[in-house]
């Protein structure tokens, strides 16, 4: 969440820029906007660290929470998590195209006269990129806070076994019905039996 909180925080702000200076959203009108003379070019460069950073680029706070999510959940969801993989790729490519249509090209003639950006609009999103970096190169600062919690909770969701629907006399003597097999009455009572840690 601290992730997906900066980097969102991020793209949103500079977009709220670009309008501002710009007066439009229209990524057919926008063009150019790196323009080092007439363009956005500092707007621009961290737009492009957003979008790097959104597609999980090593070294920014986004390739920490990916890796992360995709570390823990692919040996459990294997086909769910390789679904969220190719999303995640395809989130790169429609930003990608973004960029290419917004900030790069020609500064048509409606756009050579904007204002550049002061400060005001930059400093604040120069701090979240700090983050972006600062997060992703120490990832402990915040995991740490965290870790304490999740290891809390692991006992009480233990991975269930896999459970044989076939009914054999072993089950039958150990269960007292034919119809729940030993792994599950194993699972059941690990259930029961796990104390709270203090």
């Amino acid at each position: 969440m601290v992730s997906h909180g900066l980097i969102s925080g991020l793209l949103f702000l500079l977009v709220g820029v670009v309008y501002k200076k710009t007066g439009s959203r229209d990524m057919y009108f926008l063009r150019g906007l790196l323009n080092p003379e007439r363009g956005l070019p500092l707007i621009g460069s961290m737009m492009i660290l957003g979008v790097m950073a959104s597609a999980g680029i090593p070294g920014m706070v986004g390739f920490v929470s990916e890796f992360l999510i995709f570390r823990g959940s692919f040996p459990i969801f294997p086909v769910q998590t390789l679904f969220c993989m190719v999303a995640t790729g395809l989130t790169a490519v429609y930003f990608l195209l973004m960029i290419n249509r917004v900030f790069f090209g020609r500064l048509t003639d409606e756009l050579s006269q904007i204002p550049s950006a002061n400060w005001v609009d930059r400093l604040p999103a120069a701090i979240l990129v700090g983050l972006i970096f600062l997060l992703g190169l120490q990832p402990n600062w915040i995991v740490r806070w965290s870790e304490t919690q999740i290891s809390g909770l692991i006992p009480y969701n233990p991975r269930p076994p896999v459970i044989k629907t076939i009914p054999t006399a072993e089950s039958t003597l150990a269960t007292g019905s034919p119809h729940l097999p030993v792994t599950a009455s194993l699972w059941i009572e690990s259930q029961h039996s796990v104390s709270p840690q203090v």
